[in-house]
């Protein structure tokens, strides 16, 4: 009788196991309809029916009123981005796709493609060598570049062209990738904040953005069974490094 309820025990422990992912997966799923919909619906209208009651000011001339109306449109353009950022977090564990063999460096050659206005309208360079083929998801991964390259264009210094470059190096059992830019960089005591969801290090409205980007980048090389961190940052630029599982 014992053994018997142990086999069912340890059966029933199986299958709830077994159930867990799906369970979880689902949940993400919810989590990202009600992000998406529910809160992103409201959130929507309130800012629209705020632009109406603006422009019915316009004829008015009340300027007091439109100074306010515009504090509601753009804390719920803000918070729209907020929820937009949490979203992409979300899918990042329900959308993703099984690791395959690919071939980062002509991911991050197609990352400048598809960045190729952006650095034009900044004079900017990306200088990409040395990439290792490896086994993780395409998307995430022109993601993630995508993610480093725009933080690297947004954060220039002024007067001063953005040149990225891109590398990558075997150690032991991992691939190590660092971004480099020329940027405005930042103060050490922000190196680990940078990555957490919505940090900000400048005044609200001067850069477009939630803070998410980091956050996201980060996440993905988490996924890809690595790590990311700001290995060095000065006024003269920042290195962000990550690791990523090497393919063999």
């Amino acid at each position: 009788m014992h053994a018997e309820k142990s086999l069912a025990h340890r059966a029933a422990a199986a299958e709830i196991r077994e159930a867990e992912p799906a369970d979880l997966a689902q949940e993400y799923r919810d989590y990202a309809y009600i992000v998406s919909h529910d809160l992103g619906t409201p959130v929507r209208l309130m800012v629209e029916f705020a632009r109406l009651l603006d422009e019915r000011q316009v004829e008015k001339g009340d300027e007091e009123d439109r100074a306010l109306l515009k504090e509601i449109m753009d804390n719920g353009d803000r918070l729209r981005g907020m929820m937009q950022g949490l979203l992409a977090f979300s899918r990042l564990n329900t959308l993703a796709a099984p690791h395959i063999l690919v071939d980062t460096q002509k991911i991050a050659e197609h990352c400048r493609l598809v960045m190729q206005d952006k650095l034009k309208n900044a004079n900017g360079k990306l200088n990409i060598t040395g990439l290792p083929r490896l086994k993780g998801d395409a998307d995430q991964i022109m993601q993630l570049f995508s993610l480093l390259v725009d933080n690297a264009v947004k954060f220039a210094r002024p007067g001063v062209s953005p040149d990225i470059q891109v590398t990558a190096q075997r150690d032991t059992d991992l691939w190590i990738f660092s971004v480099r830019d020329n940027g405005q960089g930042m103060d050490e005591t922000y190196w680990t904040r940078v990555f957490k969801p919505f940090q900000r290090l400048h005044v609200e409205g001067q850069y477009p953005g939630v803070g998410m980007g980091l956050p996201l980048a980060r996440k993905i090389a988490s996924l890809h069974g690595g790590y990311m961190w700001i290995a060095e940052s000065s006024p003269q630029g920042t290195t962000v490094r990550f690791s990523f599982a090497a393919a063999d």
